[in-house]
């Protein structure tokens, strides 16, 4: 009687243990950050006419190694800059990427735009702490690293061309990353990836 309580007992455990790892499993395939970003400073991402609005057709672009071609702009105050990343092939107002940064002093020769700070359309803005960007976008992070004061937060969605939300944009990848030092967000960037 005793064996056959223990197998009992043992098969018992093993399919509550094989239930709670199917949900883990799905809760870990469902896991989705919340949003996403698709717009910031009232340009929205991939989106000519509100990029045009914005900051006018054709801004010169930067082209070179280290990243794809791109527009920098400044805030009125010189202390924000945001950055237009265009995906090569794409039309010529039309951005799939954006960053938005503190300026350096080469930014104070870039054209400046009418605002102080480089909202995105969820209302990320550079000052933010880690806590609120957590509370904006939620747990499902991709990875966080932390070295001293640095901290990046970083954010995906895989299958963004299959996601209800995204799947309008045709890409398979949309990411977003926070860069914060000394608990203040210094740097973001979000968008999708070039295929």
């Amino acid at each position: 009687m005793i064996d056959r309580l223990k197998l009992l007992f043992a098969v018992c455990v093993g399919l509550a243990l094989g239930a709670a790892g199917a949900g883990d499993a799905e809760a870990a395939k469902a896991c989705r950050m919340k949003g996403p970003d698709l717009s910031v400073f009232g340009i929205k991402l991939n989106d000519e006419d509100s990029a045009v609005k914005q900051v006018g057709s054709g801004p010169a672009m930067t082209e070179d190694s280290e990243d794809l071609p791109r527009a920098r702009f400044v805030s009125k105050d010189g202390v924000q800059e945001l950055i237009l990343y265009a995906h090569y092939g794409a039309p010529t107002d039309e951005y799939a990427e954006v960053e938005v940064r503190l300026a350096g002093t080469e930014a104070m020769t870039l054209k400046e735009l009418p605002t102080e700070v480089f909202a995105s359309g969820l209302g990320v803005a550079l000052g933010m702490s880690p806590g609120e960007v957590v509370k904006r976008f939620g747990a499902c992070i991709k990875s966080r690293d932390q070295n001293g004061d640095n901290e990046t937060i970083q954010y995906a969605i895989e299958g963004a061309d299959k996601d209800n939300k995204l799947k309008t944009y045709g890409y398979p990848t949309y990411y977003a990353e926070y860069e914060f030092r000394s608990e203040k967000l210094v740097r973001f960037r979000f968008g999708f990836e070039y295929p």
